[in-house]
């Protein structure tokens, strides 16, 4: 896997994952049984009487799914923190059968103010369906590691 440092990330470079992640109802109601106990998304008879017509999953699922996601992109950014979440938009409902992606794309670019070896990404995020349909929205700030003089350890080595 390679790592991209602040220096190889351009403005408007996409990441995707390159697998599809398969939902499943039981994942639904098991997550949010777990981390949001509400009805909608653990009890299928009672979502059928809902607006969306049956069960779907919660917001939080879907942000984790984003997190798990974008490991699976083939490229590795030389993250050190995350900044911030910002916008996040719950677009479309998340049904058991349902197929994802993740897609990131460089919106920001900038040197940091207080950390000389880094620099800050502003990424926006897509969770797409199978038909390509965005069901989550948001945009991220990263702080990133700059590539590293010769001869220097970089804090991204051990993750390879």
């Amino acid at each position: 896997m390679s790592i991209d440092y602040f220096e190889d990330i351009k403005l408007h470079q996409k990441y995707r994952s390159n697998k599809e992640y398969h939902l499943s109802e039981k994942e639904i109601i098991d997550f949010a049984t777990e981390w949001d106990p509400q009805p909608l998304h653990t009890d299928p008879e009672f979502a059928r009487n809902t607006t969306f017509g049956g069960l779907v999953a919660s917001g939080s699922h879907l942000v984790a799914l984003c997190a798990k996601l974008g490991h699976r992109t083939g490229s590795k950014v030389a993250g050190i923190a995350g900044l911030g979440w910002h916008e996040v938009q719950f677009v479309a409902p998340a049904r058991p059968g349902d197929a994802f992606i993740v897609e990131y794309e460089v919106i920001g670019k900038r040197a940091s103010k207080s950390d000389t070896n880094a620099g800050i990404i502003r990424f926006a995020t897509r969770l797409l369906n199978q038909h390509n349909q965005p069901v989550l929205t948001f945009e991220t700030s990263l702080l990133v590691e700059k590539r590293p003089a010769k001869g220097t350890p970089s804090s991204q080595s051990s993750a390879r």
